[in-house]
């Protein structure tokens, strides 16, 4: 028996020492892999450019030497970015940096524009959180109600055919005026509507928003410090 034990003791520390390695091993992929998190962390943007949340009046004034001072004590810029030109406003909270947002002037096709600002923060954030298009959810809820309307009518015209009789004429006026309040609606859903895409990190909130209202339009974009926000501390 002791023979036995004895030629068993090497196997059980061979298995002890290979069970030990791998807990080893394990615990250094973890930490690498914690380490490679805490290193994307502290890397990511946390700002606007190469502004970063927390940062002083004085300190963004330097970056941006052409910054005036307006009502609120944020500061304010006119610039260019995308090829379209761009108010900046920077907003503080307590004196730190904690929102920047651009207005941009798009002149052309708004979705287009939207699109390409949307792209190059793609880049950046990846595919976006969140993405809406007021004219899509609307034409989708048209499409809903159309479609019920239409199985309407048609329970109706069965039922005439069974019956014998005309299909009722308010259900067909029905159908008509659904169509034209369609028509209606899809065009002016070209002339007003909404787009907005989202982008959330660790350290920053970013919302795009395309708005198109009574012949004007414009793109927004703001950079919000999930800590720091203007007027919240």
């Amino acid at each position: 028996m002791r023979r036995k034990l004895a030629a068993l003791l090497p196997l059980c520390l061979l298995a002890s020492g290979c069970e030990n390695s791998q807990h080893a091993q394990r615990l250094e992929r973890r930490e690498a892999i914690r380490e490679a998190h805490l290193r994307s962390l502290r890397g990511a943007a946390t700002g606007f450019e190469d502004t970063r949340w927390s940062m002083s009046p004085d300190e963004v004034r330097a970056r941006y030497p052409e910054a005036v001072v307006v009502d609120g004590g944020g500061l304010e810029l006119q610039s260019e970015r995308w090829d379209m030109p761009a108010t900046i406003r920077f907003s503080f909270a307590q004196e730190k940096l904690a929102t920047v947002t651009l207005y941009l002037g798009a002149p052309g096709d708004l979705r287009e524009a939207h699109r390409g600002v949307a792209s190059m923060l793609q880049t950046k954030y990846g595919e976006p959180d969140e993405a809406r298009d007021s004219a899509e959810e609307a034409a989708r809820q048209r499409a809903v109600l159309s479609a019920l309307a239409g199985l309407a009518f048609a329970a109706e015209t069965i039922q005439a055919v069974q019956e014998l009789r005309p299909v009722d004429a308010s259900s067909l006026e029905q159908m008509n005026e659904r169509a034209w309040m369609d028509s209606e609606d899809a065009y002016w859903d070209t002339q007003e509507y909404t787009l907005l895409s989202k982008w959330n990190t660790s350290a920053t909130k970013v919302h795009l928003l395309g708005r198109r209202v009574g012949g004007q339009q414009g793109l927004s974009l703001s950079y919000v410090s999930t800590v720091l926000r203007a007027g919240s501390i």
